[in-house]
């Protein structure tokens, strides 16, 4: 491969992104750095996100595709501090009976990411094919370690190190669940990037939520509106507000904490109805997902179920069963 890529968005993009981020993968770095900077000079295409997400997910070692799964993941990045609420979200789900598989990482700035609540709870991440399919089957639920199954972000390391500007890279990660889940809530911290993305997720032609609390969380915000753009063929735009569905509004200090295992603590106790605070951002941020998957019509029917599935204590024995 040569050293300088000049890739050009025409035709099928999405498929064309899939073979050049295919070759890409093994080249030199100065290849890497050259196309890395090229597409960030000229701004990444939607279509050219779902294609590099597309190579990724194919390059990872686990090669099982499982499209009927429900996936809820965060970009982080938004500096709030607040328990990890998709984690929490997602054990919810499975005790609903959806099937979900849950993409995750260590935290990068500190350690309040889903895979260091996990570890917490003695989660094995180290699972085969068949493990993995058992999970899902018999307890609606896996959580898979991006670095566990998807090398090929380390071989972009030495490349992107050298280069001093954000890439693509920063993008790929909460699209690049190797199971390749077909329904998707995905949370950022900039509502640029959740428009974006609610593109990227509908070229890849799956149905999901793209979410943006107006004071800049990754999450719906229990303290003020949040922005959620909705996939399902096309786009469209919604914005929620929390005391409509909660009926107050919560302090954003009661839901955060810099202590890595207060937080987990806090998760656990919003996870067993305990902490009301933690319990109802939990299940305000549910809400995307349960619709996704046709278990309530509306948001108001979404939030009481979540709070019910909470409240009787199912959501807390889910967590106990998937960490066995």
């Amino acid at each position: 491969m040569n050293n300088d890529i000049n890739y050009a968005a025409t035709g099928n993009e999405v498929l064309k992104a899939r073979d050049t981020m295919m070759e890409l993968v093994d080249s030199p770095d100065s290849a890497k750095i050259s196309f890395l900077t090229e597409i960030h000079n000229r701004g990444e295409t939607p279509a050219e996100i779902a294609g590099f997400a597309m190579a990724l997910r194919e390059l990872s070692s686990l090669n099982l595709n499982y499209p009927e799964l429900t996936d809820v993941v965060g970009t982080g990045g938004d500096g709030k501090n607040t328990v990890n609420v998709s984690t929490g979200v997602s054990i919810l789900l499975a005790s609903m009976g959806i099937k979900t598989a849950k993409h995750g990482n260590f935290g990068v700035t500190g350690h309040h990411g889903s895979a260091d609540f996990m570890k917490y709870m003695n989660y094995n991440f180290k699972m085969d094919k068949n493990t993995i399919i058992e999970n899902i089957s018999r307890k609606n639920y896996v959580y898979i370690l991006a670095p566990e199954y998807n090398k090929s972000f380390a071989k972009f390391s030495a490349a992107r190190k050298q280069i001093s500007f954000r890439t693509v890279f920063n993008i790929l990660g909460p699209l690049t669940n190797p199971l390749n889940p077909a329904r998707v809530v995905l949370g950022t911290y900039s509502e640029d990037l959740a428009e974006l993305y609610a593109k990227v997720i509908k070229e890849e032609k799956k149905t999901g939520f793209i979410v943006h609390g107006s004071d800049g969380m990754d999450e719906i915000s229990p303290s003020s509106k949040s922005t959620l753009y909705r996939v399902d063929g096309h786009l469209d735009k919604i914005t929620i507000d929390p005391e409509k569905l909660i009926g107050h509004s919560i302090n954003p200090e009661d839901i955060s904490t810099t202590d890595s295992i207060k937080s987990f603590e806090m998760l656990l106790n919003g996870l067993s109805g305990k902490n009301k605070d933690v319990m109802e951002f939990i299940a305000i941020n549910a809400l995307p997902a349960v619709i996704l998957n046709q278990k309530a019509e509306s948001f108001e029917e979404a939030y009481d179920l979540s709070v019910d599935f909470i409240q009787s204590g199912k959501a807390i024995e889910k967590l106990k069963e998937v960490c066995r």
